[in-house]
């Protein structure tokens, strides 16, 4: 599989939640009444069952390593390059399979309405481990539109594609170390309206996911 540099999104599931509103009177807590928190709750709600390929859901979930219901907001809009994320046993065969649909122009997607949410997010955890499948995911996914794709997924997968492309990313969700260990934003485009393209995306404040990544 052909591996890009290694990063992992930081999800809010509750182990996140509780790690970030432990921080009374800091900028980390997280608001389950705010507007990105409520909007990542409702995509990412399966109650209805409402996906029309369990069997490709099933699988992409296993390679992905996730297990439903997944717990929004998954995305807070940071990943530190670097880190290895926890992918199942199967996530080489399923990229291959990915990498095979999307070769063929014109061939249906994994997108919520066929997997459901869980199944839609397991796809960007997938994608973001392949550089060639990434491109063709993002592609896919921008053109499925907000209902079929989570919108902070999008963000999160076009930011990392723009820094590995040369460019700069625009929502602000890559972060590095530097040589002393300390968390710090990669190269970005027009720094002074990320907030806005964030809201846009369903994602966080920048400054909360700032100190959350260096939480």
């Amino acid at each position: 599989m052909r591996q890009v540099s290694m990063v992992v999104a930081l999800s809010c599931a509750c182990a996140s939640l509780a790690v970030a509103q432990s921080a009374k009177g800091s900028s980390c807590k997280v608001n389950p009444s705010d507007a990105w928190v409520k909007r990542q709750v409702a995509w990412f709600d399966e109650s209805k069952h409402e996906w029309t390929n369990d069997t490709l859901r099933t699988a992409l979930l296993a390679a992905a390593g996730l297990t439903p219901p997944l717990k929004a907001p998954m995305q807070t809009g940071v990943r530190i390059e670097g880190s290895q994320p926890q992918l199942g046993a199967t996530a080489d065969a399923m990229t291959d399979q990915l990498r095979k649909m999307a070769a063929v122009r014109g061939s249906p997607w994994p997108t919520k309405s066929a997997v459901g949410a869980a199944g839609a997010h397991a796809v960007f955890l997938l994608a973001s481990r392949d550089t060639a499948l990434g491109r063709v995911a993002l592609h896919r996914l921008m053109e499925a539109g907000p209902d079929e794709s989570a919108a902070p997924d999008v963000a999160m997968l076009e930011d990392q594609l723009r820094l590995l492309g040369g460019r700069k990313q625009l929502y602000g969700t890559q972060f590095e170390k530097d040589a002393t260990g300390k968390v710090v934003l990669r190269a970005m485009e027009d720094s002074a309206h990320a907030d806005l393209r964030r809201e846009g995306a369903g994602l966080p404040p920048f400054k909360l996911g700032l100190c959350l990544a260096k939480q």
